[in-house]
């Protein structure tokens, strides 16, 4: 992998839970959007934002998992300024809501 991508990765798993976004992590690393998420895309396969997404997911379902956090609070503590959105993107990767899925986590 091109030494720059695993910058870029270390960058988003380093600040996913802040926000930012494909243009804040071009401008950090000096590229247009457009090249940015090519060149992740053409080493990693995802884009930039499914990293960033990939990321916080992983975040969210550890502490669904280990801690009492509402759910709420765990979105706003992985980056997600809506929690509509987050849902949504729970929902997507998952197959089922946070609150379920959490639940069926600790039955297991």
């Amino acid at each position: 992998m091109h030494n720059q991508v695993q910058s870029i990765l270390q960058f988003i798993a380093t600040h996913y839970y802040q926000s930012i976004s494909l243009c804040d992590v071009a401008k950090t690393f000096g590229y247009s959007p457009a090249y940015l998420t090519d060149l992740v895309r053409r080493e990693t396969g995802q884009t930039v934002n499914q990293w960033i997404i990939e990321h916080r997911l992983a975040q969210a379902s550890c502490l669904l998992r280990e801690t009492n956090q509402t759910v709420n609070q765990i979105a706003e503590t992985v980056g997600y300024q809506n929690i509509n959105y987050f849902f949504r993107q729970f929902r997507h990767h998952y197959g089922t809501t946070p609150q379920i899925w959490r639940e069926s986590q600790r039955t297991t």
